[in-house]
């Protein structure tokens, strides 16, 4: 790519929008805009990962509530607030909502599930929540079906920064955000996000294996 046409890119893009692949002084426009498609590309090969994590991850909390506490248990919670705290009862009747605005007539609770937002079902993973769920017995096992070691005190202490790392990156990577500079090192999110997925299930992470090519983008950092 010759500099006429860099320097060209970087204006269309803006140059605001690729400040932040600016890191130092001296970079040059060519530089900055090798990083730019270098975090497209990395971006894309993290999103099986994060879909299957997404996917899985509510499912069995999903699963969880229904098997030790209320079965249908999300449209229950419309005719009686006995298991959601305010804050994501309130996303629930968003959820309820917005489903509405798309037509839905009979909302059953697949189509809530969908509609949930990551972030209503990491939430259901605070402490907050550990009282009303996780400490109903055969909960924690029921989500991460996969954990090495279930006699090991508050496990759920230790897999919270995982899902937030998941929630953040997430969102980044959705928005179409840098993660080539995260704090933490994308390869370090990386590793423990596929370590929370072999928590879920292992059979996900072998599945992940065959479909994800992260490690291949990896290694072509500019």
């Amino acid at each position: 790519m010759d500099n006429i046409l860099t320097d060209d890119i970087v204006k269309l893009f803006s140059e605001s929008r690729l400040s932040s692949y600016k890191f130092d002084f001296t970079d040059d426009n060519y530089i900055v805009l090798e990083r730019y498609l270098y975090n497209i590309e990395l971006s894309k090969s993290l999103y099986p990962l994060l879909s299957l994590l997404e996917i899985t991850l509510r499912n069995r909390i999903n699963q969880a509530i229904e098997k030790t506490i209320k079965s249908n248990w999300l449209i229950q919670e419309f005719e009686r607030q006995d298991i959601l705290l305010n804050g994501e009862y309130k996303k629930l009747l968003d959820a309820k909502q917005k489903l509405i605005k798309k037509g839905h007539k009979n909302i059953n609770k697949d189509d809530l599930i969908a509609e949930l937002s990551l972030g209503f079902w990491i939430h259901l993973c605070t402490k907050r929540y550990k009282t009303k769920l996780w400490h109903a017995q055969g909960f924690f096992r029921t989500v991460f079906a996969d954990y090495p070691n279930f006699s090991e005190f508050d496990k759920l202490s230790k897999i919270f920064p995982i899902l937030q790392i998941m929630l953040q990156l997430r969102n980044r990577v959705s928005h179409h955000e840098i993660i080539i500079n995260h704090p933490y090192g994308i390869k370090n999110c990386y590793i423990d996000l596929k370590k929370l997925l072999g928590y879920i299930s292992q059979d996900c992470l072998q599945f992940l294996d065959k479909i994800c090519d992260f490690e291949k983008v990896y290694k072509q950092k500019p």
